[in-house]
């Protein structure tokens, strides 16, 4: 039995020296594949790493790039409603321009015709105060002559009368007396 004995211990130790090297090589072969599982962890939580960072940049720019455009839409709003207001407020000065133009070329048009009718009414004056002035020198003429008619009449009045004392005068007295009157 010793054989059998020699054999059981000789064989547990090659078992034993065989489990030891299977352990001690799926040890080994567990390290290196933890090893590498876990390099390939630390790489890939790297690179996770860096796409969240970058990931998180993205969504700061596209949040920043809302914030623009929201921002650049209100503007545009703003920029709308006052284009609105001042094409509007051109197109009422545009109105008012072709108003004023009319009118202006209106005023013109009566500005001449108030000059020409100046013009006239100045010839017209200038004309009556001529006229005023041979009127005023023929009126003073006039009244000169009517004096010295006046003077005249007075004149032959007083002859008259005289003439008339003398007639009475005559009639009255004798034919011998007519000398006296």
């Amino acid at each position: 039995m010793s054989y059998i004995t020699r054999n059981a211990n000789l064989l547990l130790l090659l078992l034993i020296i065989f489990s030891a090297a299977a352990l001690v090589g799926a040890t080994v072969y567990f390290q290196l594949n933890f090893d590498r599982i876990n390099g390939a962890y630390t790489l890939k939580m790297e690179q996770l790493n860096k796409v969240s960072d970058e990931l998180e940049a993205k969504q700061f720019e596209l949040k920043k790039l809302g914030d623009d455009l929201s921002l650049k839409s209100q503007r545009e709003e703003q920029l709308s409603g006052q284009y609105t207001e001042v094409r509007t407020e051109k197109e009422s000065l545009e109105t008012q321009k072709k108003k004023l133009t009319t009118e202006k070329e209106g005023l013109q048009s009566e500005l001449e015709k108030t000059e020409q009718t100046l013009y006239k009414t100045q010839n017209d004056l200038a004309a009556k105060k001529a006229l005023a002035n041979q009127l005023e020198t023929e009126k003073e003429a006039l009244a000169l002559e009517n004096d010295i008619l006046k003077d005249d009449k007075d004149q032959l009045e007083e002859e008259v009368r005289d003439l008339e004392d003398m007639v009475e005068c005559l009639e009255n007295t004798a034919d011998d007396d007519e000398n006296t009157c």
